[in-house]
């Protein structure tokens, strides 16, 4: 049956209408027309698998990774990228419609400057001597041999592991995950076991093929999904990676948060800066390893980073003392529990929760202060969040960032000031 592509879902599926009812058809295009097969129906939807197009988007391009028809971990690679930008736009600003009611002149999604190879961390699952991204709603492993998004050392190094564990089988047995973080040519190489095993060999062809290289052997013995847990041993090379941006000297660790597009990170932190003023105490919620505190140390009067992940703390501090920053005040703990100590001097307050947001408890306990920037890698969750402050606060300005190219994943940066 054929039906007339006129909108995207929140995956990015094409959508449509059958029988009167919405229809989620995965990899058309707004504009197409399609023939397709209705595979499930509920009461308000139908899901449909795409059997062929009849009339072709001129945004529709050839996927340029062979495995994204069944790795998960793009979406969107069929869109053309002024496509994939324009999505994303619309994302935002209707489900911030959708879930807050607030309509707002959404501006363009800034682009990342490269589309591929811009990932500077990856995670690979391993599972029968095969390396790779668990296929779209399911736990079997797609054995990539090169990933279209992740930089050219991740790509070389998987590859070299690749073959390390099809010639280790006594040692591959007990392998959970490999990590990689490589960013400008210094890389940490993490593997994620069920018990200490002996990585010397590993390392010898990591050392031999890299000049700049560390390994860390993480401990995990969780059944569930959580990667980078355990007991962490630095097995040899190079510890931790030293980056000079922003004018600011730091250090980047394999477990650590850090930003997986650094052009866009750059791009995205340039735009907070515009936002404050050299009299502005500024308060960092969520603040990690301290790297945007720092930036923002370098224009406000104060800032205080509030970070309930003690060695990020650790890390902040180091970074504070590295670049002997004396207006950056770092505090381990709940931000929730905090913040309230800080809200009657602060001007500014910056949030940038993880995917889940901040909720109801945490927002109101921030209600008074004059401006808020709220970075979320999430439109739901921000949504939820906006609905919330909404009462109490005028959004300025609403900007989406390209952080993730070819995926559904979206950053976007929100000012709002009191009313």
């Amino acid at each position: 049956m054929q039906t007339n592509i006129f909108d995207y879902g929140m995956n990015g599926e094409g959508v449509g209408k059958i029988d009167n009812k919405i229809t989620l058809v995965p990899y058309a295009l707004n504009n197409e027309t399609v023939d397709v097969s209705i595979i499930k129906s509920f009461n308000n939807y139908s899901e449909a698998e795409l059997n062929s197009i009849i009339v072709e988007s001129k945004n529709r391009q050839t996927p340029p990774c062979p495995y994204f028809y069944t790795c998960g971990g793009c979406d969107i690679q069929h869109m053309n990228y002024s496509e994939q930008l324009n999505f994303k736009t619309t994302l935002v600003k209707k489900t911030i419609k959708k879930i807050a009611g607030i309509e707002f002149n959404v501006a363009k999604t800034v682009a990342s400057d490269s589309v591929c190879q811009y990932r500077n961390k990856a995670s690979f699952n391993i599972l029968n001597k095969q390396s790779g991204f668990f296929k779209e709603k399911s736990k079997d492993i797609i054995d990539v041999e090169n990933c279209l998004i992740c930089s050219n050392n991740i790509n070389k190094i998987h590859k070299l592991f690749r073959s390390y564990i099809k010639n280790n089988s006594s040692t591959t047995s007990n392998i959970k995950n490999l990590v990689i973080r490589d960013i400008e040519n210094q890389i940490l190489v993490g593997i994620v076991t069920k018990k200490e095993i002996d990585l010397s060999t590993f390392y010898k062809q990591l050392n031999t093929n890299f000049t700049n290289i560390g390994l860390y052997q993480i401990v995990n013995t969780r059944k569930d999904s959580v990667v980078l847990s355990g007991k962490v041993i630095h097995v040899d090379g190079l510890k931790e990676i030293k980056i000079n941006n922003f004018g600011l000297t730091y250090f980047v660790d394999l477990i650590g948060f850090h930003q997986t597009n650094e052009n866009i990170q750059n791009k995205l932190y340039n735009h907070v800066l515009q936002y404050i003023l050299p009299n502005d105490i500024v308060i960092n919620g969520f603040s990690g390893q301290g790297l945007l505190s720092a930036i923002l140390a370098s224009k406000a009067k104060k800032v205080i980073g509030i970070e309930i992940v003690k060695n990020s703390h650790i890390s902040a501090e180091k970074l504070k003392a590295d670049n002997n920053i004396n207006n950056m005040h770092n505090v381990l703990g709940d931000f929730n529990l905090k913040v309230k100590d800080y809200l009657n001097t602060a001007s500014t307050l910056i949030l940038d929760p993880s995917k889940k947001g901040c909720g109801k408890e945490v927002l109101k306990n921030i209600i008074g202060i004059k401006n808020i920037i709220y970075i979320s890698c999430n439109p739901i969750a921000l949504a939820k969040d906006l609905n919330i402050l909404k009462d109490n606060y005028i959004i300025e300005e609403i900007v989406p960032f390209d952080m993730f190219p070819n995926t559904k994943n979206v950053e976007t940066f929100v000012k709002l000031k009191i009313k």
